[in-house]
């Protein structure tokens, strides 16, 4: 039965800023239990009648940075206006040779004229769908249209118009495309349409959302089943995380539709990350509101208590996590911005919600979120198994949660190895810091690469057809270096011209004779020489390197004001895009170290504390990955100080009470290990679900995330965190004394002025 509030539950004076929220949330928890779904489905609601989440199209580069790579083909294209097209192109593979079949050709010049009469409805008016359709058997042999084995062609479409008169006249394509896989069954027929690809990934994403969510939260639910032994409390967690998320799902639209389209993946990364925060921050709440009522406080005092300790550790955590992720904002890459505006937007949800939704419903349920106890529906359940060994072992597990609900808090088999830890510090430290660092020792060999479309899954028909492209047209003919020259006609440019023709040649890995294509109006030419392997291998980017530091200077260098000379090609594409994650790698690791150092500052007045966090978590995240991308950083860097902060504001209460150093450490990390053993279970299930994922991107995400939190929950915070603070004891708390001004940040017990007489 819930029990009344206490009498005296009326504002304090000097409480922290958290207490009053939940203060005021628990007395009025039925206008804040409202208040929370109002907001947050608003939010989603909002967003669907706003148009939902707009996506960046998947194949055009997000950067907006003014590379030179791209800088070369906007001067090479200047001063043409050629009307807004897609091309779309179809092609159809056999064996070696089938191309040259009689049947073969009869079926795809069938599909060359079905394509060429098709028609659509464009804003109420008919219109032929494509503007010009290239039969392969036709186009001339410089065209390659055929396959150099005469195993697969490929039919070119030019359909007119805008990306969204495209949607509407690319309509019949799909029915026209299926029926000549009906009359051709042998062949593999794939359209590779930027349409097209970009509506199938986004379905995609979205399958794998539902299948991913209808997944993870019954596993997540057996999980806090476990961890509370009460199917009421089990619930709670999993409410508000399904809210934070339809909340973050409604910010991230409007932020789409309001500001700039968002990253495809952005929607992945909010279940990804919201449902693991969200879970894990009501995990602490709810574990220390049913504690402190187990000490005899009231309803509305072990809110207080909770909100005191585990919300403002809620609220530290949640900071830091948000800073991290705040640092890709300032690549100034709109693909890694509407990430972060995502991720970012469902944590501070969850955090808010755990500051009002978690009060509000902890004063509506009281003791009733004790509700579905093991203790009193497992042994009916047991009774009515017929089966003796089942019953036998539903019995045993009774007994074992029993034993579990007894057990005084900071015991048991995380509190001996602690225990054990802190008796050989010095061995102990040494040990785990090998391992952490030959794990991550592959950083040391790690480069950086560009992915293409293709990373997406071969399920994406179009990605089918790239590949198949380059399968049967074998690359090596279509990897090129551009330069583009201005002003081709000055008689000193055209001899400096054909001076780079001549000596890029001399350069291993270029290829000629060299082409040349002079632009739309003479102002340019673009010189162009074929490169072997592909846009990532190194050996590329040092030509591309060599190009602009060596034979540019010393063949242009004289002609400064008379020439402008741009580098480019795919090699030097990747090579531009990726220096834009190097370059900004120290000023993420800056802006994520720097804010995190100061967050720490404040909330514990130490020094040490700080710096030591952030080695553990460096080392926690490079362990994990082997290598650390920078959005994998500031993921990792986040949720491993999640829990670093949640132990460390443990630690500190005890501190805070007057327990010494030692004490303070093995008492703080014994009574969280339960709820962090929990939390970090629930993480490594929600972020492995996503190795299921079809998309590299996500796996990689996922396992990286995985990992890093398994090594985090154990390695770190069980063997490496106590080991390292027993070795510093006292010196775990120093402060300069130019810097005693900052303010005292008590994390409070509530043993103090809540310990009042109970009401109930």
């Amino acid at each position: 039965m819930t029990e009344p509030m206490a009498s005296d539950a009326g504002p304090r004076s000097g409480r922290p800023w958290t207490v009053r929220v939940a203060a005021w949330s628990a007395r009025h928890r039925w206008v804040a239990f409202g208040l929370w779904f109002v907001v947050t489905l608003g939010l989603f609601g909002g967003s669907l009648l706003n148009g939902g989440i707009r996506t960046l199209d998947v194949n055009q580069d997000p950067n907006e940075q003014r590379l030179e790579s791209e800088q070369a083909y906007e001067v090479y294209n200047a001063g043409t206006t050629a009307p807004a097209s897609e091309r779309l192109v179809i092609v159809i593979a056999g064996a070696p040779g089938a191309a040259g079949g009689p049947a073969f050709k009869a079926g795809v010049e069938t599909l060359v004229a079905n394509l060429a009469g098709a028609t659509a409805t464009l804003d109420g008016t008919t219109r032929k769908t494509f503007e010009s359709v290239v039969d392969p058997y036709l186009a001339p042999p410089v065209a390659e249209l055929v396959a150099p084995d005469k195993s697969a062609v490929r039919i070119v479409g030019t359909v007119p118009g805008e990306r969204d008169q495209v949607t509407q006249l690319v309509v019949p394509v799909p029915a026209i495309v299926d029926a000549a896989r009906v009359t051709m069954p042998t062949a593999e027929i794939h359209v590779i349409s930027a349409t097209f690809i970009n509506r199938d990934i986004v379905d995609l994403i979205n399958g794998s959302l539902d299948s991913s969510l209808r997944l993870t939260i019954p596993i997540t639910f057996l999980i806090l089943l476990a961890a509370f032994g009460a199917i009421v409390a089990a619930l709670v967690p999993l409410v508000l995380a399904v809210s934070a998320l339809a909340a973050a799902f409604g910010l991230l639209g409007l932020y789409s539709q309001t500001i700039g389209a968002v990253s495809a993946n952005a929607s992945q990364l909010i279940i990804l990350i919201g449902l693991a925060v969200a879970v894990d921050y009501s995990l602490f709440m709810v574990t220390r509101f049913r504690t402190e009522r187990r000490r005899g406080r009231t309803v509305q005092q072990a809110i207080e208590v909770a909100s005191s300790t585990a919300g403002r550790a809620v609220f530290f955590s949640g900071l830091a996590v948000m800073i991290s992720l705040a640092g890709l904002a300032t690549l100034g890459v709109s693909l890694f911005t509407s990430m972060a505006v995502g991720t970012i937007g469902v944590v501070l949800v969850s955090v808010l919600g755990s500051l009002t939704f978690l009060p509000a419903t902890l004063a509506i349920l009281g003791d009733r979120v004790n509700r579905g106890r093991p203790v009193t529906w497992l042994p009916r359940l047991v009774a009515a198994i017929p089966h003796p060994h089942i019953g036998r072992a539903g019995r045993t597990a009774h007994e074992a949660i029993n034993r579990r609900a007894a057990r005084p808090e900071g015991t048991g088999f995380w509190a001996s190895l602690v225990a054990a830890v802190m008796a050989r510090p010095i061995r102990m430290t040494v040990l785990s810091t090998a391992v952490l660092l030959a794990l991550a020792a592959p950083i040391l060999g790690l480069r950086v690469g560009l992915t293409d479309i293709t990373g997406f899954p071969r399920s994406v028909d179009g990605v089918a057809g790239i590949l198949l492209v380059n399968e049967r047209w074998p690359q090596g003919t279509d990897l090129t270096l551009d330069v583009v020259v201005t002003n081709p006609s000055k008689p000193d440019v055209r001899a400096a011209i054909d001076r780079l023709e001549a000596e890029a040649l001399t350069i291993p890995g270029l290829s000629g004779p060299a082409q040349e294509h002079a632009s739309a109006d003479g102002s340019s030419v673009l010189v162009s020489f074929t490169m072997a392997g592909n846009r990532n291998d190194e050996a590329n980017r040092a030509i591309v390197n060599r190009v602009r530091t060596e034979l540019r200077p010393s063949i242009f260098g004289t002609l400064a004001g008379q020439a402008d000379v741009y580098v480019s090609g795919q090699a030097a594409t990747a090579l531009d895009i990726t220096n834009i994650y190097v370059d900004g790698t120290p000023r993420i690791v800056a802006f994520v170290l720097g804010l995190s150092f100061l967050l720490m500052l404040i909330a514990f007045r130490s020094i040490v504390i700080p710096v030591k966090a952030i080695l553990l978590n460096l080392l926690s995240t490079a362990a994990a990955f082997g290598g650390v991308p920078i959005f994998i950083f500031t993921i990792l860097f986040g949720l491993s100080m999640d829990y670093h902060l949640f132990i460390l504001t443990r630690i500190k209460e005890a501190r805070d009470r007057g327990l010494d150093s030692r004490a303070a450490v093995a008492q703080g990390i014994a009574v969280t290990s339960g709820t962090i053993t929990s939390a970090a279970s629930i993480m490594v299930v929600v972020f492995a679900v996503f190795v299921t994922f079809k998309f590299v991107f996500i796996q990689e995400l996922g396992l990286g995330l995985a990992v890093a939190v398994f090594i985090d929950a154990t390695l770190i915070r069980s063997v490496l965190l106590p080991a390292s603070m027993t070795l510093l004891g006292d010196w775990n708390w120093w402060l300069p004394r130019f810097l005693r001004w900052l303010p005292v940040i008590t994390i409070e017990s509530g043993t103090d002025d809540l310990d009042g007489p109970e009401v109930g």
